[in-house]
């Protein structure tokens, strides 16, 4: 028969960093978004140039042409 040993192994794992969260003034975001408005594909090119999700700059510019900035 054999014998049962009981072994405890440890993993140690580590904290991936997905990196900081950006901060983008007004001006910043208005620059985006205008730059997202120049023509039909732009806004995945710009979204893809600054970082962000095409979703979330898709998202700015109907707020802000529901708010009538644009």
């Amino acid at each position: 028969m054999d014998s049962y040993k009981s072994s405890t192994q440890v993993e140690r794992l580590g904290v991936v960093e997905t990196g900081r969260r950006r901060r983008w003034t007004d001006d910043e975001k208005l620059k985006i978004v205008l730059e997202s408005m120049q023509t039909s594909r732009a806004i995945s090119s710009t979204a893809r140039r600054y970082g962000i999700s095409r979703s979330l700059c898709k998202l700015a510019t109907i707020v802000l042409r529901r708010a009538g900035r644009c």
